[in-house]
């Protein structure tokens, strides 16, 4: 039977090999844990590089040239959704005044029960009501509608909203890669983007940096400067033109993702 000193002398070996790897496992944790430290702060924007300028627009003018041009172009087009709720308005005022001329011309066609005309009268003076009702509604939508049909067949707006669409897609880019040199170079990032990123999420990093990315090519599109509010003013959807609705749902998706990132 093994003695307690030979019993310890045959773990030993054991022990101290955990010994050692116990102290290379902290030695790593303490040098990752330096390393998310200089990362969690670079991507705070807390850098000590130089200031980073996230809205410039120089070497990037033609990008912007043509997202302003895109702009102004779908001022006078209508919002695809906007204008499916007006054709679905001017439809059912149509459908509506069908079934009036209908009831009314069965009023006329003759005899029939008395009940039964009763209850057609009482249809018809509902639908005379509603018809009523959404008469202006219905004609303000037909010349909205016709309004942009116009403005759809000038050349020079289908031009400038595909060229703004290929442009969208360019500032994402710019965005992205502005703001991969930067978090590189070490650079302090504007307060506006503090502001609005705040801390790193961790441990999955990627939603915060795409929030960064979308708010940046946000400020570069529309061209916003304000030095501390990150979005500017809420833009308005209430025109129902493309560019105003484009920029209001913008806005609300990157609300969600910066109310997302501090919950």
């Amino acid at each position: 039977m093994a003695t307690e000193k030979e019993r310890l002398d045959e773990i030993e070996p054991t022990v101290a090999d955990l010994v050692a790897n116990t102290k290379m496992v902290i030695d790593e944790v303490n040098r990752l844990g330096a390393r998310l430290q200089v990362l969690e702060r670079r991507l705070a924007g807390a850098g000590s590089g130089p200031d980073e300028d996230l809205d410039a627009i120089t070497g990037i003018t033609e990008t912007v040239e043509a997202l302003r041009a895109a702009w102004n172009a779908e001022q006078e087009l209508l919002a695809d959704s906007v204008r499916a709720d007006l054709r679905a308005e001017v439809a059912e005022y149509e459908s509506l005044k069908e079934q009036l001329d209908a009831g009314l011309a069965r009023l006329a066609s003759g005899r029939m029960p008395r009940f039964e005309r009763d209850a057609l009268q009482h249809e018809v003076q509902n639908l005379e009501w509603r018809v009523n009702a959404q008469e202006f509604s219905a004609s303000a939508a037909v010349q909205r509608l016709a309004a942009d049909a116009l403005a759809a067949e000038e050349p020079w707006r289908a031009e400038a909203v595909l060229a703004g669409e290929k442009a969208r897609q360019e500032v994402v880019d710019i965005a992205r890669r502005r703001l991969e040199r930067a978090l590189a170079a070490d650079a302090r990032l504007p307060l506006w983007f503090r502001v609005g990123l705040g801390e790193i999420t961790s441990p999955d990093p990627a939603p915060w940096v795409e929030a960064a990315v979308a708010l940046v090519a946000y400020r570069l599109e529309y061209a916003v400067t304000d030095p501390i509010s990150p979005l500017g003013e809420v833009p308005s959807a209430s025109s129902g033109f493309a560019a105003w609705v484009r920029r209001a749902e913008a806005h609300t998706d990157i609300v969600d993702q910066l109310e997302t990132l501090r919950a």
